[in-house]
């Protein structure tokens, strides 16, 4: 009796470690309580000198590259679910091309699609990579970037050991502000310039939560981060034609020179829609150009190193992803301003020089250079607008809705808000405060590109850029709320998922 359970014994412990063995060789085995299979990874997608850059009016020839442009991917497993988290030094990612990206992903590395978010840091120094303002993508880069995110992503998943996830939240102010301000008449000034004395304040909050997950090894050695903060890649000059990563490339790159060569960081933004680091009520700094990508880059960097170390909070408990797509109508232009359009015959004009994003002084910008108010004045932007009114209602006629396909990552104490817009930085906020976990983000351009998602008010009050009648805004003025309703339910059912 005693040699049959002996063999009985043996033979159960060669069949777990038959198990144990094949696990292992899939990837490492979770250990601790709170242990996950973490990996993370970059890719190199620079474009080469010459293509054409995107983010502003034109379209300018990159004559060099002042930083590579990189797609960085973590990874996190949890011994059930898998998820991965990208992000992707360009403009936007077109919706068409986060479906493929999801769909060749997903073949390539076993992760499903839904469980993929793919976000772009939103830099204006990088190629086309979306039709937009009478633009064509660039062709030629499209592939190149795609096949840059799904190796990133196999990579991740590939490079995964066991870790720990930790998260940490806090505030950084002064480098991110409100770019929409309400003046004397009433109206809103998108990138006032500096001193305006016609400014009253800035019609909503400035930008300045700052979250991170931070992942270890099993020996407490660092693996990799992922920053959320939110401000428009804009830090570069208008007539920049550089390729380069912006104010994100600059924050990864002090967190790696902190943390170590071989610590992976990812920028992924947030809440950026009505934000930019212009402070039009400063007037003692320049907040534009390469030397200001560094010194927001390293303040934000070192900001993320310091909540490492002082009030870095263990995640824990089981991924939960939720998604789920909603249908918004485009919005409807008014009739006299489409028949304004129809009838509208271009007048030659030269390309105006736009101001550096409201960073010079009223009354002293230096001709030719004009605020972006004056510009909306001139012949250019006539010929501009009705060119873009006509798209727009192109557009609607072919396809009257957009799919918005929004995500939930969550673990006990945490949660994530994937959403494919440029979201404003209110949206943003009443999502984390109404949000039942104790810690919650909100991750913009992600998974798809739909333009802004203003408030209300915003559609309400005259003159700014971002309600404007253009291939950036075609969403109606509605989608705030119906987003907001549609994030709240999903996370009250992610916490209720314990």
């Amino acid at each position: 009796m005693r040699s049959r359970n002996g063999v009985l014994i043996l033979y159960a412990l060669s069949v777990i470690f038959l198990i144990a063995s094949h696990a292992c060789a899939e990837k490492d085995i979770l250990k601790g309580e709170n242990s996950m299979n973490i990996g993370f990874s970059r890719i190199d997608i620079t474009p080469p000198t010459g293509t054409y850059l995107s983010g502003q009016l034109i379209s300018l020839p990159a004559r060099g590259v002042e930083s590579n442009l990189y797609a960085s991917a973590m990874y996190l497993d949890d011994g059930e679910t898998s998820v991965v988290f990208v992000s992707c030094d360009v403009l936007t990612i077109p919706n068409e091309m986060a479906r493929k990206i999801g769909e060749e992903a997903e073949a390539a590395s076993g992760i499903p699609a839904d469980n993929i978010v793919v976000c772009a840091t939103h830099t204006h120094s990088g190629p086309n990579t979306v039709d937009i303002f009478g633009m064509e993508a660039d062709k030629s880069y499209i592939t190149r970037y795609k096949d840059g995110i799904i190796e990133a992503i196999q990579d991740a998943k590939a490079n995964c050991v066991e870790g720990t996830l930790f998260i940490a939240n806090g505030q950084l102010e002064g480098y991110a502000f409100n770019r929409r301000f309400i003046m004397s008449d009433g109206t809103i000034e998108t990138h006032p310039l500096k001193n305006d004395p016609h400014i009253v304040k800035p019609e909503g909050p400035d930008s300045k939560n700052i979250f991170l997950w931070y992942s270890s090894n099993s020996e407490g050695k660092p693996l990799g981060v992922a920053v959320n903060y939110g401000c428009h890649a804009t830090v570069m000059k208008r007539d920049n034609d550089m390729i380069s990563s912006d104010y994100p490339g600059k924050v990864t790159e002090y967190i790696t020179k902190k943390l170590g060569s071989d610590v992976v960081a990812l920028f992924l933004q947030s809440a950026s829609g009505n934000i930019c680091q212009v402070n039009p009520l400063n007037s003692s700094q320049n907040e534009v150009g390469v030397e200001w990508t560094r010194i927001m880059g390293e303040a934000i960097g070192q900001r993320a190193v310091e909540l490492i170390e002082e009030s870095k909070t263990l995640s824990g408990g089981k991924i939960r992803l939720l998604h789920e797509t909603i249908e918004i109508p485009r919005r409807r232009i008014d009739a006299d301003l489409v028949e304004w359009a129809n009838k509208h015959t271009d007048i030659s004009t030269e390309t105006p020089t736009l101001s550096d994003y409201g960073s010079e002084l009223y009354g002293q910008i230096k001709a030719p250079a004009m605020s972006l108010a004056d510009l909306f004045e001139t012949s250019f932007w006539a010929n501009f607008y009705a060119n873009e009114i006509r798209t727009l209602e192109k557009m609607r006629a072919s396809k009257p809705v957009l799919p918005l396909t929004i995500k939930v990552i969550a673990q006990d104490n945490w949660a994530c808000v994937a959403v494919p817009c440029e979201v404003f930085i209110e949206l943003g906020n009443e999502i984390c405060e109404n949000s039942p976990f104790e810690h919650t983000s909100v991750v913009g351009l992600a998974n798809g590109w739909n333009g802004y998602i203003t408030t209300k008010r915003a559609f309400e009050r005259k003159g700014g850029y971002e309600t404007k009648e253009v291939t950036s805004t075609m969403l109606i003025p509605e989608a705030y709320d119906i987003v907001l309703d549609v994030v709240r339910r999903m996370l009250d059912k992610a916490y209720n998922m314990k």
